[in-house]
């Protein structure tokens, strides 16, 4: 296991080395950019081989190797008196927050239950040859209606390294990790945040808990075992997720995916945004608005919050709100054009992806202030109190003032609360608007980015408390997805700004600022420790994501990923978060039907009927026990091959599964699993 996972994050390092020269050349220091370089450089391969993929080319990965090796060419010179001390403090970081995750996670490794197969389903289908929009793994013959983009800059390595799709989903996970943590340090100290915040920051963008554990403690529960599903469901009826619940869980969904596309962005966007004199900025115009349209192709709930956060920077820079007109109106122009470009880069993404947007409504559930306190509580803390410190100081050396003024702030958050029913609100909207005229008035010249970068999470979590996105989840969910993705992305940002924030505030309230800062580091503490103590438990089984499946199947799914690309398979049918759709989601090798109920909420209404007729079809294919109609059946669906194996026999009777041998040719078998073809 050891081997395995050094070999494949030794590969990830230096495809990402490869763009390092090309960052420096930007501006970056050496430490900057190897923490940013592995995301930028296998992003920016996975363009160029996904734009072939569109065009065509079945084996597009490989491309990805034409733009690396540029960068490399391009940036040779500036390895020379490269001060290489500077490499270990941000490969620390990312190798730490690696081999810490994949620790904890030893009892998390099977690729079963919640919706990794769904997500499996989606990387196994991008390691087989294809092309752009892929395939539906579990509704054969239609394209993929959700967003896959978070998987492509790591489909390289993965086709380099040659290992099945479960190991590499389960390296990945701790590799996003590595990224998240090195972005966040680079993030932090682009901010003018110390080494101290810079870790910090690193830390708690993975490792970040929340203070429900603590509750638990309180209550009774033994240290070492809280329950981390519960806190991740704080808010009624919604999904409260947190880092380190997100990356322990391992569901390699997109709002994981684009963390790191998000963290780096802002990097290059935070670059980009300086002044001319200060001899930065020159990170291209193209290259920001690449990554800036990955984040939204990876993830398009964060489209516009990420969008909003290089606005945000450009605009909070030294003397950004200071400058002439004209160079103002300059600045706006190039931030619509990273926008514009940023979409037209990934047109070929968006016009093929088709969301279940149903309109917008008011919340009129609001999140209560117990709710509020113990999922966000811990990093509204930092925001909450340099605000605090920021009101003081508008009063000048008038005590009276200084009183007003913080009574005003009080007095705005009550009043908002009281009128909307949402303390939530309130904080936010108050604190926002703190650091805009902190920013605005330059307050703090060095400060004035991480304020302006801190109003976008106290927006997002303004934005969940107001209104919400229809979807088709009912009316007792129907703000879940739209606090799940609001809160995750506002949580993360806060968690990672805090530490920079009160940078700030430790040159004026040192003692303020450490207890701050060692409450949201202990905020999580219980939870963390709770992962540990399982961890220390835990029988070490490798990276392999497949062991519970039924003898055979294993080596079935390996056979499968060897079929031609054309390949369509038949598989028990079961509801979601079940073990049916296995081999699908294992091989790539697209079934006729899987998770009928993701399809239709992926597809909406109109697909039932369709749906229905496979359901159907596949039923009385396995229990007819009559060959001549499974041979029938199996010319309906368009299908080449039949599995035989654990969930076969679990939900279908002995006398249908032995017509289907007899139908057609067996031509795979392995411990109790068997795979007929059927066409010749």
């Amino acid at each position: 296991m050891v081997i395995q996972g050094l070999l494949w994050y030794a590969l990830v390092l230096f495809l990402g080395l490869l763009a390092h020269g090309t960052l420096r050349r930007w501006g970056f220091g050496a430490g900057a950019a190897l923490a940013t370089c592995r995301v930028v450089g296998l992003a920016s391969g996975a363009w160029v081989a996904w734009m072939a993929g569109n065009l065509g080319l079945t084996h597009w990965w490989w491309v990805a190797f034409v733009p690396l090796a540029f960068m490399a060419f391009w940036g040779r010179r500036m390895w020379r008196g490269v001060n290489w001390r500077a490499f270990v403090e941000p490969e620390a970081v990312g190798l730490a927050a690696f081999s810490l995750l994949a620790w904890l996670r030893l009892t998390g490794m099977w690729v079963r239950g919640t919706e990794k197969p769904m997500d499996l389903a989606i990387l196994s289908t991008l390691l087989r040859p294809g092309t752009f929009p892929p395939g539906d793994p579990w509704l054969a013959g239609e394209v993929l209606p959700y967003y896959y983009w978070g998987f492509m800059p790591w489909t390289l390595p993965a086709k380099i390294i040659g290992l099945a799709p479960d190991l590499v989903f389960n390296l990945l996970v701790p590799t996003l990790a590595a990224v998240t943590a090195q972005a966040a340090w680079a993030l932090v100290r682009s901010l003018g945040g110390g080494r101290r915040a810079a870790l910090s920051g690193a830390f708690l963008a993975v490792f970040a808990g929340t203070p429900e554990g603590w509750k638990q403690l309180l209550a009774g529960t033994a240290l070492g075992t809280t329950d981390m599903w519960h806190a991740s469901r704080q808010i009624t009826d919604t999904i409260t997720e947190f880092p380190l619940f997100t990356f322990h869980l391992g569901d390699l969904h997109p709002h994981l995916l684009a963390i790191p596309l998000i963290l780096v962005t802002l990097v290059l966007a935070r670059s980009w945004g300086q002044p001319p004199e200060s001899g930065a900025g020159r990170v291209p115009l193209p290259a920001l608005a690449l990554l800036y349209g990955a984040c939204g192709a990876a993830n398009p709930w964060c489209a516009i919050p990420v969008g909003i956060g290089v606005a945000l920077l450009a605009l909070g820079r030294v003397d950004g709100f200071a400058w002439p007109r004209g160079d103002a109106v300059r600045l706006w122009l190039r931030l619509i054009a990273v926008g514009a470009l940023g979409w037209l880069l990934y047109v070929l993404f968006w016009v093929s992806y088709h969301p279940p947007f149903k309109g917008m409504g008011l919340v009129h559930t609001p999140t209560r202030w117990d709710e509020l306190a113990l999922f966000l509580g811990g990093v509204l803390l930092a925001p909450m109190v340099v605000a605090w410190v920021m009101a003081r100081r508008w009063g000048g050396l008038d005590a009276a003032r200084r009183q007003l003024g913080r009574a005003a702030l009080l007095a705005s958050v009550v009043a908002i609360a009281l009128a909307t029913g949402s303390v939530g609100l309130g904080l936010a909207l108050v604190m926002a608007l703190v650091f805009l005229v902190g920013t605005v008035r330059g307050l703090a010249r060095r400060a004035r980015p991480v304020w302006a970068l801190t109003m976008l999470p106290l927006v997002l979590v303004a934005v969940m408390e107001t209104i919400y996105l229809k979807d088709p989840y009912g009316e007792q969910f129907y703000r879940m997805n739209t606090v799940f993705k609001a809160s995750h992305l506002a949580f993360t940002l806060l968690a990672v700004l805090s530490p920079a924030l009160l940078g700030w505030l430790v040159r004026r309230r040192p003692a303020l600022a450490t207890a701050a800062l060692a409450i949201l580091l202990a905020s999580g503490l219980p939870q963390l420790l709770a992962l540990a103590k399982g961890a220390a438990q835990a029988e070490a089984r490798g990276w392999h994501g497949l062991g519970w499946t039924g003898p055979g199947e294993v080596e079935a799914a390996a056979w499968l990923r060897g079929q031609p690309r054309d390949a369509v398979l038949v598989e028990a049918v079961g509801d979601a978060y079940s073990d049916a759709a296995r081999m699908s989601a294992a091989s790539g090798v697209p079934a006729v039907l899987g998770w009928d109920n993701h399809e239709r909420v992926w597809r909406g209404d109109g697909a039932g009927g369709e749906l229905d007729r496979r359901k159907a079809l596949i039923t009385e294919l396995y229990s007819c026990g009559d060959a001549a109609r499974v041979r029938e059946i199996v010319r309906q669906l368009g299908a080449g091959y039949v599995v035989l194996g654990a969930e076969e026999r679990k939900h279908y009777p002995e006398g249908g599964l032995e017509a289907v041998r007899q139908a057609g040719e067996t031509v795979f078998s392995a411990g109790e699993c068997t795979v007929v073809r059927f066409g010749g």
